[in-house]
């Protein structure tokens, strides 16, 4: 898999926070040295004891000349105060003319792979299904994140992020709350919570590609803030590095409670 595609699979990660009663639907611009690279519609809804989450992206610019990426991933699965467990996940991205799905399913709590196309044999070595233990998917990873934030105020924590590629883990702690400026490219400014996660490949290395060089830990910071009225903390900010190439800088420039297709949810309700 070529370069651009990996950091464009990095960001589709990428997602928010969650409101105990209403879909929080959630638009970012991600930027690269100030150039537009991707368009992301996040969707977040969490209820008392079930949650779920889906994510459109696209890229813009150059990134769209190199790699015309595009990607949709859901998720939904049971909450329990703090702790999330994930039912299902379903990934599907087309990056430079070629198709990647991924389904996941979760009998006993840890990740089994259903499906995927291309079989990532083809690039990728094997990640031990003994290693898998207490993994979840990036969606609910970050949403986790967010729900923790909320109801604490700080972020500490770790966890085991499976995509049915490669298996990461990061670490969050809480780097303490900055007052974000105006900033034309985002709808938020103000206090925010800081979160610092470092985050290493543990398996699904890639073949062509020296394991020591994808097993250099990524750092990333993400600002939650409540960004609609009366809702939860979520991302309004988030910094990524991304090799020797700079950082991408995702901001939040629009949010609100309407469900739209871009959620991918089946039923454009929600769980009330």
């Amino acid at each position: 898999m070529k370069k651009e595609a990996k950091t464009f699979c990095v960001l589709v990660l990428f997602a928010g926070g969650a409101s105990a009663a209403e879909t929080n639907v959630l638009h970012y611009t991600a930027r690269l040295h100030g150039v537009k690279l991707l368009d992301l519609t996040l969707c977040i809804e969490v209820g008392e004891a079930a949650y779920r989450a889906g994510i459109t992206a696209r890229t813009l610019g150059l990134a769209e000349f190199l790699v015309h990426g595009r990607a949709a991933g859901h998720v939904e699965g049971s909450l329990n105060g703090t702790m999330i467990k994930p039912k299902t996940y379903a990934e599907n991205s087309r990056l430079s003319g070629e198709t990647y799905t991924v389904t996941l399913d979760y009998p006993n709590g840890d990740p089994v792979l259903r499906t995927e196309t291309p079989p990532q044999e083809k690039y990728r070595l094997p990640v031990p299904v003994a290693d898998l233990h207490g993994a979840i998917d990036g969606l609910s990873a970050v949403t986790l994140e967010a729900l923790i934030a909320s109801r604490t105020g700080a972020c500490q924590g770790q966890a085991l992020v499976y995509d049915g590629r490669q298996l990461r883990r990061g670490i969050t702690h809480t780097a303490g709350r900055d007052v974000l400026a105006a900033d034309p490219r985002s709808i938020f400014s103000g206090p925010a919570l800081r979160c610092d996660t470092e985050s290493v490949m543990l398996a699904g290395f890639l073949k062509d590609s020296a394991v020591k060089k994808q097993a250099r830990p990524h750092h990333s910071s993400s600002w939650l803030a409540h960004a609609l009225p009366g809702g939860p903390d979520v991302p309004v900010r988030v910094i990524f590095d991304a090799d020797f190439v700079g950082d991408i800088i995702v901001d939040l420039d629009a949010a609100s409670h309407t469900v739209t297709p871009a959620c991918g949810f089946a039923d454009q309700d929600g769980m009330r």
